[in-house]
């Protein structure tokens, strides 16, 4: 009789704590929505992915942490839509249909730490405030949004964002200081956009990136000082681009770079490509192949295994003209700055014999009369056609020559040396002394001097005064003889 009621009594209790422990769950998952499924480990978590869903369920648990949304028909996040659960970490509504975000929609979460909005392909815009309060934030995913255009302080406040994802989107360009709070952030994924424009101050900030991937963009050019803040980048891709141009001067913050990848852009490989050469032989690093697009015999090769003489000179293509020369400024919100030649046009770019047409600032009729004039067999012929070409050019250009000497300094050419301006000046004396004689030039145009004129028709002049002498001599012995 004992033994049956201990034995009753243990049954009894394992009852009781089997309801107290039903009763504990229930109030963990009190409340599931419909077409969700609620648990409590390993964190409580709500979980309504594939549903068909068209807007968020609003029986959500107060105490839920975790909220799968993913691979819905959502259209819009409203404000209230998670205004009860401020225990919330994570958050991921990827692959819907959201087109909008209203202000405040994630206020009061504090404690959120990943939020995935990705692959939500109609929502174009987001609000300048839609991030604010997310302090704990580390992780967030905007890939494949449609987004152009960021707002000026999407991220100001998230101070903990490690991780950023915003490949897969039709960005033209980003606002300087656009990453200025994000001192934390390692991972920055802009890779598949459509940014044409590293400028100097769009990545200041980012002082503990370690990863940067700018791969299949359109830039065409990174301004010199677009790294400065990045000294601990371990992995920079910027392959399949528009790149012509990239200086070493620009690479040189990179003291911690291990992965470079640069292929699959324009390379033009003349004295523009020097620097980034010589800091290529300092680099320690890896790096895939710089395929040289121009001169056309260095085609194909690689950048880095030329020779410091291969660099040589200076390319100019029609083509290459088109893209690298253009300064027409454009309208819209971001400044043009795609020239990648910076200023001007780089020193090594100007050729001696090029450089009077240059500083004139005026088209010259005939471009071609100095570096690409009709060569001869005879040397001496050559020389003739060269100062002949030379003078004509002296003479329409000397005007415009010394008015723009003074202003060199403030022209978009930048500062030439001085033995330049001499030997504009100074043009005429180049006359090969070997050139053949020539039919001397009349003084009516524009004489060096009177007494060079004189010197020129010394001996006209001594027959007119001899003449003159003899007839008057001849009148007056007429006169004394009669």
């Amino acid at each position: 009789m004992l033994r049956q009621s201990t034995g009753w009594a243990w049954s009894r209790g394992r009852l009781l704590f089997l309801v107290v422990w039903l009763n504990l769950v229930s109030r963990g998952v009190d409340g599931c929505p419909a077409k969700c499924v609620c648990y409590s480990e390993p964190r409580p978590t709500v979980a309504c992915q594939q549903q068909g869903l068209f807007s968020i369920p609003t029986e959500i648990p107060v105490r839920s942490q975790r909220i799968f949304l993913q691979s819905n028909k959502l259209t819009v996040v409203r404000s209230t839509s998670f205004s009860s659960v401020h225990n919330l970490t994570v958050l991921w509504m990827y692959s819907n249909n959201i087109s909008h975000i209203e202000a405040g929609a994630f206020y009061g979460l504090e404690r959120l730490e990943e939020l995935d909005i990705g692959d939500n392909s109609n929502l174009r815009i987001i609000s300048p405030t839609a991030f604010r309060g997310l302090s704990k934030l580390h992780t967030l995913h905007l890939h494949r949004c449609g987004l152009s255009e960021l707002p000026v302080g999407a991220f100001q406040g998230l101070f903990s964002l490690q991780y950023l994802y915003l490949q897969d989107n039709n960005l033209l360009a980003l606002h300087n200081d656009t990453f200025l709070d994000l001192a934390n952030l390692t991972y920055l994924f802009l890779h598949n956009n459509k940014i044409k424009t590293v400028s100097d101050h769009m990545l200041r900030g980012l002082i503990n990136l370690d990863r940067l991937l700018l791969h299949q963009n359109r830039v065409i050019y990174v301004q010199p000082r677009a790294f400065s803040d990045l000294g601990k980048l371990t992995t920079l891709f910027l392959f399949y681009n528009n790149l012509t141009v990239l200086t070493g001067e620009t690479m040189d913050p990179l003291v911690s770079l291990q992965y470079l990848r640069l292929n699959g852009n324009q390379w033009v490989c003349d004295c523009r490509a020097s620097t980034l050469w010589d800091w290529f032989k300092r680099f320690k690093g890896s790096s895939s192949e710089l395929e040289c697009n121009v001169p056309l015999e260095l085609f194909g090769k690689d950048l880095k295994r030329l020779k410091s003489n291969d660099l040589e000179g200076c390319v100019e293509t029609p083509q290459i003209q088109t893209q690298l020369f253009s300064s027409k400024p454009r309208s819209g919100k971001f400044p043009s700055t795609e020239n990648p030649l910076g200023d001007g046009i780089p020193r090594c770019c100007l050729p001696d014999n090029d450089k009077s047409s240059i500083i004139s600032g005026k088209t010259i009729a005939d471009p071609s009369s100095y570096n690409s004039r009709q060569i001869t067999n005879n040397p001496l012929k050559e020389k003739e056609n060269i100062s002949k070409t030379k003078f004509r050019e002296h003479e329409r250009t000397k005007n415009e020559t010394i008015r723009n000497k003074q202003s060199l300094n403030d022209g978009p050419l930048g500062t030439l040396s001085n033995n330049l301006d001499q030997s504009l000046v100074q043009i005429e004396d180049l006359e090969p002394s070997t050139a053949p004689t020539r039919k001397k030039k009349k003084c009516t145009k524009k004489p060096k001097s009177d007494a060079q004129c004189l010197k020129g028709h010394g001996s006209t002049m001594q027959v007119a005064l001899s003449s003159l002498f003899m007839s008057i001599v001849w009148i007056w012995f007429s006169l004394a003889m009669s």
